[in-house]
């Protein structure tokens, strides 16, 4: 730091320095002119630089002190004791700024929490709706007195609904993720097998058959809760993107070691996804190519999965081939 504010310092006083040199240089030649005969030089040089050094010195200390406690200084507490006026203009100016900053800064905070609070609340409202949908779709399915394909299709839809609302839910939950996170061991074959049942009647609908590939059952040190929402959003995905068109479809869950990781490997043999939109499918929003195609694509879900991950301390890593269809591969440290 020391050398930094040195280097700057010299930057600053050269044209000063470069000044007084000339000067002292002009007053040299001249006496030296008046007195032709007395050609003494070195004295005056040696007198002269000696204040130029005093001169340093004092600018200086007053240079430094001011610069180095900017630098020190953080946005909470500003003690940067001037000692020039125009140092202590400057100090003014910034405790100004910093306070008109902090103002706006809280300012926002406070309104961004008053908007996820209502997103929050609103989002949870929309639940009841979902949940009479699902008691009329049970009630009319008993009764018989509905096409049975009519129902499915809402009840399809329906869930689709509130899938997306416990997306927003947890984007909202995310930000907080800290303080709800809790590392464990947790047994990856029994939590997919979960999300498998859960998503039951989507695989049904959408005619996709689940396998899971695991010779024994592994243990991976990860919070249970959000590593299960991301199991669910790697596999409502892989279940949309399946191209059921020709023929019923197979989403194989596989699980092994290599090397320092336990990984969890989910493939479909969906549309797949163009060589050109893979370095991108993480990024917030983006849907691609395939975002034309299909209707409810929302861009959201792989950056959901992507930003769980880096929290969780797991990587996450997607291959794709047009036509034969997408490979998304959650990497478990297992020896730390």
């Amino acid at each position: 730091m020391s050398k930094v504010l040195l280097k700057n310092f010299f930057k600053d006083k050269k044209s000063i320095i470069l000044v007084y040199l000339i000067n002292t240089a002009i007053l040299i030649i001249f006496f030296n002119i008046i007195h032709p005969g007395n050609l003494e030089i070195l004295y005056p040089i040696s007198i002269s630089l000696f204040v130029l050094a005093i001169l340093i010195v004092m600018e200086w200390s007053t240079y430094y002190k001011f610069n180095h406690h900017l630098h020190q200084s953080n946005h909470d507490r500003l003690d940067l004791r001037p000692v020039t006026n125009e140092q202590a203009e400057v100090s003014q100016l910034i405790h100004t700024l910093n306070k008109k900053y902090v103002r706006e800064i809280n300012e926002l905070k406070s309104t961004h929490e008053e908007n996820v609070q209502f997103l929050y609340q609103w989002m949870h409202n929309l639940k009841t709706p979902i949940s009479v949908i699902e008691l009329i779709i049970q009630k009319y399915s008993a009764q018989q007195t509905f096409p049975v394909e009519v129902l499915k299709n809402i009840k399809a839809e329906n869930d689709s609904l509130f899938a997306s609302i416990e997306q927003v839910l947890n984007m909202i939950r995310f930000e907080n993720i800290a303080m709800d996170f809790e590392p464990r061991a947790v047994a990856l074959v029994a939590s997919v097998k979960t999300v498998i049942n859960e998503k039951k009647s989507q695989f049904i609908y959408n005619h996709v058959y689940p396998v899971v590939n695991a010779n024994l059952e592994y243990s991976v040190i990860t919070d249970k809760k959000w590593n299960q929402f991301l199991l669910d959003q790697l596999i409502s995905n892989a279940i949309k993107y399946s191209d059921t068109s020709e023929s019923n479809k197979k989403l194989v869950i596989t699980i092994f070691q290599e090397k320092e990781y336990t990984c969890l490997s989910i493939k479909d043999e969906g549309v797949g996804i163009p060589a050109y939109d893979l370095p991108r499918v993480f990024d917030p929003f983006f849907t691609g190519e395939n975002g034309r195609k299909f209707r409810n694509s929302t861009g959201i879900g792989l950056y959901i999965c992507k930003k769980i991950a880096d929290r969780l301390g797991h990587r996450l890593e997607i291959s794709s081939e047009v036509g034969k269809g997408t490979e998304v591969t959650i990497k478990y440290l297992a020896k730390l």
